[in-house]
């Protein structure tokens, strides 16, 4: 009796074959489907060229100011911490300053507040600085030699010190203003340098990559704006120009998925074009402007090495970018000229 019961294997082997058969048969028919589709959006992009031109290149102004607006922004953020890594704060003291004293004072100044690194260098260090940097001075120095002066007894001892925000040096000015030891030791002919003018440049640099940043989104925005206006009015006259054939497709019994998929795969290829266009430019005009940027002291190094080792990636995300663009004006144009 239980055997009676049990299911025959070849019958359900039998009952399950046409649904496979169909489902392979709608994917088949899919497959075809969009592979048409894609056939029809090529073909709408290269039916009317001045069309194709126009929207390819206002996609590609737009791509291109937000490629130069990252780059630039990149580029002046790097010269200004480039900057803030070169510029110390240099504490001259005494040229009878012993070691001791001036690794005492460096272990002081250590402490305090804001600071980052510390180094010193004492009366005879900097004079073979200055005579390995200026060599035509020896001269100089050896007349002060015959006539009993020792020239390395008049040079300062050097404090050199890197601060994490060069905005905030009153701790240090505090030190060095009240501490007695530093009172003592500080070089009465020249005061110490902290970097006035150079915080004045970085802040300059500083403002110029945020109004660079600023501007950039502007214009970004508004010829993305007139990105989708000119892609949406396209798509709209192509649907307008193909009315017969949309009307004879939906009396055959086309589904929307149909008619609305050259459009969009249309606006897409305008998306691809323009953002392979505007990423050759991008990379062609920094190659030709780095030369100068670096005669200005513009740290280029970074985004050098970025735009080298990711290349693939930068592509791959401006097409992206077109893509969206471009299926984001069409969808507007046909979600409201198919109705």
């Amino acid at each position: 009796m239980s055997e009676s019961k049990m299911p025959n294997k070849s019958t359900t082997t039998k009952s399950s074959a046409p649904k496979v058969r169909r489902l392979q048969s709608r994917r088949q028919h899919r497959l075809v489907t969009n592979v048409r589709v894609f056939r029809y959006g090529v073909r709408n992009f290269t039916r009317n060229s001045w069309l194709t031109v126009a929207a390819t290149a206002v996609m590609t102004i737009t791509l291109l100011i937000m490629f130069v607006t990252i780059a630039a922004s990149q580029m002046l953020n790097s010269t200004v911490v480039s900057l803030r890594e070169k510029i110390d704060i240099s504490i001259y003291l005494d040229p009878s300053v012993s070691d001791d004293t001036l690794r005492n004072l460096k272990g002081k100044m250590q402490l305090v507040e804001n600071v980052r690194t510390v180094s010193i260098s004492n009366s005879k260090q900097q004079y073979q600085d200055y005579v390995q940097q200026y060599p035509d001075k020896l001269e100089t120095l050896a007349t002060l030699a015959e006539q009993g002066i020792d020239p390395s007894e008049k040079f300062p001892a050097v404090m050199n010190v890197k601060v994490n925000d060069l905005s905030n040096l009153t701790p240090i000015k505090k030190v060095v203003g009240e501490d007695p030891q530093f009172k003592q030791w500080l070089y009465s002919k020249r005061a110490p340098s902290y970097a006035g003018e150079q915080q004045d440049t970085i802040n300059r640099i500083a403002s110029w990559a945020s109004f660079a940043k600023q501007l950039g989104l502007i214009l970004g925005s508004v010829f993305l704006v007139i990105s989708v206006l000119v892609i949406f009015n396209t798509i709209r006259m192509a649907i307008f120009s193909r009315r017969d054939e949309i009307s004879m497709m939906r009396a055959v019994g086309a589904d929307r998925h149909f008619i609305r998929g050259p459009f969009l795969i249309e606006a897409e290829m305008y998306g691809i074009l323009a953002a392979i266009v505007a990423t050759v430019i991008g990379y062609f005009l920094f190659i030709w402007v780095t030369p100068g940027l670096e005669a200005y002291g513009i740290a280029t190094a970074e985004i050098r090495d970025i735009l080298s080792n990711w290349m693939i990636a930068i592509f791959a995300a401006m097409i992206a970018v077109g893509l969206l663009i471009g299926y984001v004006s069409a969808r507007l144009a046909v979600r409201r000229y198919l109705k």
